[in-house]
């Protein structure tokens, strides 16, 4: 766990994974140099469970280099991932562990999720669709880079085979990529093992540049798919500009979608429903058959 001036939900989040049903792990958190509360409520919990292990980083370094140190101070070699504002559902370890004890081919896992707002209310639920080998055969990235991060349970030593995380936007992406074109395998235990909390705040975000690098993860995972070599990102960049006219229409259609659905989602967790429904209205008008299944998909848990 990475931890970033989360006072209001960490101390549950801790408890979440202190309770589950499967009690021979270990947990380490780093703290990322919080400027709340969040340094002395870990310093608490750890002082009374020895399974806990806090790690104070003298300055702010971001997700992906706390999540190596997290990974490189890990005694097993298999790790869950968690967020500093999630809860465990009490039997999500023991059903990860066995299903990874029972999978040895298997290198990375998720789960599905309950989605909460900023309250603790359920706002949906989101099952991931991961079929690695598929994926790969038909290169297709969609079948194995959307997990749900903090549902991860992965084999440390695959993980730190490929790199680990580079410190870049969608850094979880970015790994899940360059695992499947290494040749680990990425499955999926459908089981709901976590209430996954979605902020408002992330609407202030730069949305924009976070699809665009989504864009250009999975454009050099289709290159080395291909046996090509990954470009920069100025380079991708210049070849999406040199593109024909109707196909950067289509490309600039897409984002546009994509980012105002995820805007919608994100009204709904404040339950602001104006641009809630300006937002969605927005989605389904530019891709109305993809957004309709991403929302029956959300409603229904399928």
């Amino acid at each position: 766990m990475s931890a970033y001036n989360r006072e209001r939900y960490v101390e549950e989040s801790v408890e979440s994974v202190l309770a589950q049903t499967y009690d021979d792990f270990e947990l380490i958190i780093i703290d990322d140099a919080s400027r709340d509360g969040t340094p002395a409520i870990l310093d608490r919990i750890a002082a009374r469970d020895a399974r806990v292990r806090v790690v104070h980083q003298p300055q702010n370094k971001g997700l992906a280099p706390g999540r190596n140190l997290a990974l490189s101070l890990a005694r097993y070699d298999l790790v869950a991932c968690m967020d500093d504002d999630d809860i465990m559902l009490p039997t999500r370890l023991a059903r990860q562990v066995g299903f990874m004890r029972e999978h040895p081919e298997v290198s990375v896992i998720t789960s599905a999720a309950y989605l909460i707002d900023e309250f603790g209310e359920t706002i949906g639920v989101s099952v991931p669709r991961v079929d690695s080998e598929r994926g790969r055969r038909e290169h297709d990235p969609s079948l194995f880079l959307e997990l749900i991060h903090p549902t991860v349970m992965f084999r440390k030593r695959d993980v730190l085979a490929v790199g680990g995380y580079r410190d870049v936007p969608l850094e979880d992406r970015d790994l899940w990529g360059r695992m499947v074109t290494s040749g680990y395998r990425i499955s999926v235990l459908p089981d709901f093992v976590m209430r996954h909390r979605r902020h408002s705040s992330l609407m202030t975000s730069n949305l924009r540049r976070l699809f665009e690098f989504g864009e250009y993860v999975d454009f050099n995972v289709l290159r080395r798919l291909r046996g090509e070599q990954e470009v920069s990102l100025d380079a991708f960049r210049a070849i999406m500009e040199a593109q024909p006219a109707m196909q950067r229409l289509a490309r600039k259609k897409k984002n546009k979608a994509g980012i105002a659905f995820r805007k919608s989602t994100l009204y709904f967790s404040k339950r602001r429903w104006a641009p809630f429904l300006y937002h969605l209205a927005t989605a389904l008008a530019l891709e109305p058959s993809y957004y309709t299944r991403r929302i029956l998909r959300k409603r229904a848990g399928v």
